[in-house]
């Protein structure tokens, strides 16, 4: 069943920190090295900072439990630092080495049949739980229009041959039964006239039936590589893992080797019940005040009435049109296949982003609210923006129109502009496929107001 969605107004918004941030230790780098963060030269005079606007960059929130509640001292990564990385893979103009691959989620083979039901949830799966419904992944097609929008100007492409799931041993078909104690220990992705061993086990919270090795999926995918790829992501429907200490694994990129690996069974959002989201307060709500107060309050900080300069930033910008666009969608009673499907694939296209944003080089960002944030779970990875931040956006720029395109600086501040207007797009073409959702309308309305400033 749908949640139940909560009636706020989202009338005041918090463009800075949390006020569990202080508790948590986390401090926002000052505006001044914020301004030197997106320079070449890692400085800025003092009489020409130009200030970025908390309307439409506000600061990461750093809630209770976030990654930066646990590690608020994590080094930040510079457009400098990240310029003279030296294992940085550089899209260097002339080269063939330029395309963004994605592969489809593997096939099943006819001897492994029985992991189809692996990636349905318990929930799923649980007789009282009858009216919890799912459906096929998001087609590859949304994916490959969404990165060539995102990393516009970027050659992208479905990976021209197919991967599939099939047995290592002769022994793998005696565990057909899909039970706990009949598990195979081992199954295989096959790719051209190859296949890698990959590691099965049963996931300790027992969400799924059973979950394969993250590592042992992108040492298939260093195999697979091809020799004008930039980076390769594949795209997985059952549950992974990564160490023996991890629950589960969302996703993964190796950012050196150019491979990144996401999962699709725990965006799911059938599990939203379990997961206990808020989907009236994910992004771009989540920065709605009463919201973050509340989850504040938890930790035993009190709530405290809006400043005056919160109630100024909350009447307009690119982040009040944002909500205010998401907001109308909230009023959603029942959920279509179709209308799941869209939810679905607006999670699943910012974590495919983010990973790809490791094989460009770009570290997790403490700058701003930013696409290349860590997470520490699914809620609060729901929170977090499918934008880039100006930090980060100066890396991809640069990555893109200097090196690959070999344009000049100005040319650099033309393709952040087009960058924005094709996003735009991709989000209204979305729309018209009845593919939109919460995310993409706040994007859309996000990159309109913003384009505006440009």
């Amino acid at each position: 069943m749908p949640l139940q969605l909560q009636n706020c107004q989202h009338e005041i918004l918090q463009h800075d920190p949390s006020p569990f941030a202080a508790l948590a230790g986390y401090d926002q780098p000052s505006q001044e090295k914020r301004a030197a963060a997106v320079m070449a030269t890692g400085r800025v005079q003092k009489n020409r900072i130009v200030q970025t606007p908390l309307k439409t960059f506000p600061a990461p929130l750093v809630l209770p439990h976030d990654d930066l509640n646990y590690d608020p001292d994590c080094s930040p990564q510079s457009f400098k630092s990240w310029l003279h990385e030296e294992e940085r893979n550089k899209i260097l103009s002339g080269e063939r080495r330029g395309t963004l691959y994605v592969a489809r989620v593997p096939q099943i083979g006819k001897d492994v049949e029985f992991i189809r039901d692996w990636t349905k949830s318990s929930l799923e799966m649980s007789p009282e739980n009858s009216q919890v419904t799912t459906s096929h992944s998001p087609a590859i097609e949304f994916f490959v229009d969404y990165l060539k929008a995102f990393y516009h100007d970027m050659d992208v492409a479905e990976l021209p041959f197919r991967l599939q799931w099939t047995a290592w041993s002769n022994n793998t078909k005696r565990h057909a039964s899909g039970k706990q104690n009949s598990i195979p220990k081992h199954l295989a992705l096959r790719y051209n006239d190859r296949k890698t061993r990959i590691r099965v086990r049963s996931p300790p919270d027992g969400l799924f039936p059973a979950q394969m090795n993250l590592e042992d999926i992108l040492d298939a995918a260093t195999e697979m590589l091809p020799d004008d790829a930039y980076a390769l992501l594949l795209l997985v429907d059952h549950d992974i893992y990564e160490s023996e200490d991890d629950d589960f694994c969302c996703g993964r990129a190796y950012g050196g080797s150019r491979i990144a690996v996401v999962q699709t069974a725990r965006y799911q959002p059938c599990l939203d019940v379990k997961e206990n989201v808020d989907r009236a307060h994910i992004w771009p709500a989540s920065h709605c005040k009463s919201f973050i107060d509340a989850l504040c309050k938890v930790e035993d900080v009190e709530p405290q009435p809006p400043t005056a300069q919160q109630i100024k930033l909350s009447r307009d910008g690119p982040m009040r049109a944002a909500v205010d666009a998401a907001s109308m969608t909230l009023t959603i009673t029942s959920e279509s296949t179709q209308e799941i499907q869209a939810l679905w694939f607006s999670r699943l296209a910012r974590t495919v982003s983010h990973e790809l944003g490791h094989c460009f080089g770009m570290d997790h960002c403490v700058y701003y609210a930013c696409n290349m944030q860590s997470t520490m779970g699914m809620k609060e990875d729901l929170r977090q923006p499918p934008y880039l931040c100006p930090v980060c956006e100066a890396k991809v720029g640069h990555a893109i129109a200097r090196e690959w395109k070999n344009e000049t600086e100005l040319e650099k501040k033309t393709w952040i502009m087009e960058r924005c207007k094709t996003l735009a797009e991709f989000c209204k073409k979305l729309e018209n496929q009845e593919m939109g959702s919460t995310m993409w309308r706040g994007l859309h309305a996000w990159l309109e107001v913003r384009l505006e400033c440009l």
